[in-house]
Order: structure tokens, then sequence, then C-alpha cells
């Protein structure tokens, strides 16, 4: 089973850098993933889903989205 945490993590890198913001963005949103318990190199594509990581992810996304807006 594919990790949710990992696929989120990705899917926030993306959003991040779809919307031009690549350049020094990396070091903030890993910092950011940091500070909330995240380690995205820690993080891999098999490792189980923390219920509370899945939360916080999935609320930064719909965050950012709704900045975009």
């Amino acid at each position: 089973m594919a990790s949710q945490t990992r696929a989120l993590i990705d899917e926030l890198i993306q959003l991040r850098t779809a919307q031009g913001k690549a350049k020094g963005t990396d070091h903030f949103l890993r910092a950011h993933l940091i500070l909330h318990g995240i380690d995205p190199d820690a993080v891999g594509p098999t490792d189980p889903d923390d219920p509370e990581h899945v939360r916080v992810l999935r609320k930064m996304i719909n965050d950012f989205r709704l900045q975009g807006r």
C-alpha cells in the first residue's frame, strides 16, 4: 500500500513549484513541515501513515489552494 503521507508531501511540493515559487521555497517548505513533525526525507512510499500528519498535510494543501485564488 502506498503511503498517503508521501503522496501528500509530493502534491504540496508540486503545488508550490507550479505557482512559480520553486526558487527558495523548498527550504522554507521543508522547515515548515519539520516544525509540524513531518520530515519529508524520512517518509518513504511504503511507510505507514500517521493520521495526524495526513491531517496537517491536507490542511496545508487546502490553505495553499485557497491563497492562490
